[in-house]
Order: C-alpha cells, then structure tokens, then sequence
C-alpha cells in the first residue's frame, strides 16, 4: 500500500511540474479557437487523478469534464456526457469482470477510450479489444507521451479507426508469441527487424526500450521471438547475422 501511495506522488508531482511548464509557455489565440476535446478520467486513486486532470488541462485544446472513480460510475458519466476521451485504468474493468468491458463498448458509440495499465501483459490487451478500446498504454509513460496518445485516440474516433491501439498490437502480440517455437527462416516483423539492428549496433535491451518507448520485457519478448526465428543463441552471433545480411552496413549509410 506505501509502495502504491509513492508511486502516486510521484506520478502526481511528475505530472504538476510538466503542466505548470506548459502553463508558462502557452499562448491562446481567441481570434482562431480550436476544438476542445473533451475528456473523462477514470482512475481508482484520486492522487494519480488529480495529476492528470492537472497535466492534461494544461493543453488548451483539452478540457476534463469529470472524474470517475470506478467503472460504473465511468460508464455513467459516459451515457450522460458522452466526452470525446475516456482515459480509464484497465484496472477498473478487470474488477468488474466482462460485464464491465461489455457495458464499456456499448455506452460509448461517440466516445474513444484510452485505457492505461501498469503491465504490458496480452491478457490486458485482450481486455481492452473486449472493452472497445481505441488506445493502450503504460501508465510509466512520459507526460508527452500521453497527452500525445490522448490527440491521437480523439483523432481516431472521427473515423472510428483504433490506430493508436493497432500502433502497439505487434508489441504486445510478441508478449503473447513469446512462448511459440520458431524454424528457422521464418520471417521477421518490421518491429523485430528493428530491434535486431539495435541490438546488433551493440545497444543493450534497457537502452533500445527507451529509444523505442517500450518496456524492457517487450524488448526481450522480441529478442526472444527473432533469436529464435534466426537459430541464434547469443549477441555475437546476431551481430554476425546483421552484418551478413547488410543490417548494419544499411542503418550507418541512411
């Protein structure tokens, strides 16, 4: 319980200091107003939903109109105000079972959700699809990245188009895959490709799961996916296959 109450002071302080920053330098245009998102959060912990409420009303194309404390209350909210983003814990619809992913997808026809989650674990990603998600992300992810991630899910339900979910499908299908076999030969995903040039440029996995904004374990669920298509068993192998094969050659001369 003390650890969960730190990391949501320290989420919340994180969250205060970058809207207090944005704060200072924002300039409001009131000749040419854009549209304002509106947007609920859902979140079992009030520490960690002030300091979101906090950092998303400093962008002035955003406005939250309510808090939500549990999946009931959210869906009720969503009914009412119809808000153009839901930001939710994923926590708070795996608490209340299918029935809440079931009474999620129903209420929210005008409404894109953006489910946040300490782990990045398939059965998560499931849930969201169940709930009618249309963005998943890391609640260890930076402010910036989140509030683009909240721009990207608003602009996606002008079509209904989950791209900021279909954007991490291939990350969290490698958490999923991780356990299958591999012959030899198969193919590698662009993602995998990507991680094997990293890898073969003598990145370690912490720093390739910065450069490419995902956690260390999907890093080593990919690691483990192509090392395995590849017959490979080691670093120095990989780097040998990389450099055979051009990866490297081609990444240094682009």
């Amino acid at each position: 319980a003390l650890l969960s109450i730190a990391i949501s002071l320290l989420n919340l302080l994180r969250f205060v200091i970058v809207a207090a920053d944005k704060a200072k330098d924002r300039t409001r245009d009131l000749g040419q107003a854009k549209p304002v998102t509106q947007i609920l959060i859902a979140d079992g912990n009030m520490l960690f939903r002030s300091g979101l409420r906090t950092l998303l009303s400093a962008e002035s194309e955003f406005q939250v109109m309510g808090e939500a404390c549990d999946a009931a209350e959210a869906i009720a909210k969503v009914r009412a105000a119809a808000p153009d983003v839901l930001v939710m814990d994923l926590a708070l619809v795996d608490a209340d079972g299918q029935q809440a992913a079931s009474a999620l997808r129903q209420s929210h026809a005008s409404t894109a959700i953006l489910f946040l989650t300490r782990e990045d674990e398939p059965e998560h990603l499931r849930m969201a699809v169940a709930a009618g998600a249309r963005g998943y992300m890391l609640k260890d992810s930076t402010p910036n990245q989140l509030i683009a991630a909240v721009r990207e899910v608003a602009k996606s339900s002008d079509d209904g188009s989950p791209t900021g979910l279909s954007r991490i499908m291939p990350d969290l299908q490698a958490l999923a895959e991780s356990n299958q076999g591999y012959t030899r030969g198969s193919v590698l995903t662009p993602r995998e490709q990507e991680v094997m040039r990293l890898l073969a440029e003598g990145r370690t996995v912490r720093e390739v799961a910065a450069e490419l904004s995902l956690s260390v374990k999907t890093i080593e669920a990919h690691k483990l996916n192509l090392m395995r298509k590849l017959d490979i068993h080691n670093r120095a192998s990989l780097m040998e296959y990389a450099i055979q094969t051009g990866v490297i050659a081609a990444a240094i001369t682009r």
